[in-house]
């Protein structure tokens, strides 16, 4: 099964168009409606289309009951977390403190061979050197542990980024695309998203300058496209991404926005519909044999559509174990020659369990 994450794009768009949960939801509904027999209630056994009564009703029960189990899973996972953080937050401040606490005792101890008095330093450059060397012993113990603990960090940020085409697939920032130094880039059959971090203090557009254009070599006058992704940050340009694009796509149909403090995310249309191994001519490609080459609905042509709408009815038939569309074909025409005349079967009820049909037996 496709991953869900790969229709945010289309679902944010009707989402921030409808501006509520509520009109969403309404649209969805709506489209399911018109589209489909999830509101056609079968009336009968010899019904072809739509469900028995109360079964669309547990079935969006049950898939709500579901998603409502992840959101729970996702808070407790959360609540540990930050339980996790504050216990070793106090163990690092107790820890912390004790070492303190040891620096000042062996900076303060008297030797064992003197009473009742202090050692004195013999001049005031010894005194000075003496109280130097107390107060800093503390700060770098703190510095290392620190250093320790970004080190430690950026080793397992490091170890955590994906590499593989498996763990690129689990994101839908990366579905059938990849992970790249500054940048994730996904794609569908007609279009390619990229999505370049940015600094979290880049919050408005204006920040950000983004070039897709087509240019033209002079010999044979061939075309190829080109992007590149910059931000103003101190009164600089800074280049986060630029290059030549592998393959051309319609700069009229492509577009970018920013997502303040966190990317700005550039949809490309395809100028062909074929998969892309890699966004920028010289990184490394992907394997398309391992991606999901999905193709939505609306892309297809009506001999397609028409051919995803017999197996979804297919596939329903079967989970509610009536016979499916190569088999009801079948079925006519055996119950024209039933009765017919030399039958052996002539006078008896047409029973359909006699006969084992495969889909491939059949011409559709």
């Amino acid at each position: 099964m496709a991953s869900p994450e790969m229709y945010d794009t289309a679902l944010l768009g009707i989402l921030q168009h409808q501006g509520k949960i509520e009109n969403f939801l309404d649209v969805m509904f709506g489209f399911l409606y018109r589209r489909t027999d999830f509101f056609r209630t079968m009336r009968s056994k010899e019904d072809r289309m739509g469900f028995p009564p109360g079964v669309q009703e547990k079935m969006l029960y049950s898939i709500f009951k579901k998603w409502q189990h992840y959101a729970t899973q996702d808070e407790e996972r959360m609540m540990k977390k930050l339980q996790e953080k504050a216990e070793k937050e106090r163990q690092a401040a107790a820890a912390a403190s004790a070492v303190v606490e040891e620096v000042e005792v062996e900076t303060t101890q008297a030797p064992e061979n003197t009473e009742n008095k202090t050692d004195k330093p013999s001049s005031p450059e010894q005194a000075k050197t003496q109280t130097v060397a107390t107060s800093n012993a503390p700060k770098d113990a703190s510095k290392t542990d620190a250093k320790t603990v970004e080190g430690t960090e950026a080793k397992e940020g490091a170890a955590a980024k994906p590499t593989s085409q498996e763990e690129f697939q689990q994101d839908a920032e990366s579905w059938n695309g990849a992970v790249r130094e500054n940048y994730k880039w996904a794609q569908h059959i007609h279009e390619v998203e990229i999505r370049v971090h940015v600094p979290q203090n880049i919050k408005k557009a204006k920040d950000c300058v983004v070039d897709i254009k087509n240019n033209f070599v002079k010999v044979g006058f061939d075309k190829f496209s080109v992007i590149a992704v910059a931000i103003k940050d101190g009164g600089q340009v800074k280049v986060l991404m630029e290059g030549k694009l592998t393959n051309k796509i319609i700069c009229e149909e492509s577009m970018w926005s920013l997502e303040p403090g966190k990317c700005v995310q550039v949809n490309l249309e395809k100028e062909k519909e074929y998969w892309w191994k890699a966004v920028l001519v010289g990184e490394p490609e992907i394997d398309i044999q391992k991606i999901e080459p999905i193709k939505h609905m609306h892309d297809m042509d009506d001999e397609e559509q028409s051919g995803v709408q017999r197996m979804m009815f297919d596939q329903h038939q079967k989970m509610m174990g009536k016979p499916q569309s190569h088999e009801m074909k079948v079925h006519d025409m055996l119950k024209k020659g039933w009765d017919a005349p030399g039958s052996p079967f002539a006078g008896q009820e047409f029973d359909p369990t006699k006969f084992n049909i495969s889909p491939g037996a059949v011409q559709m």
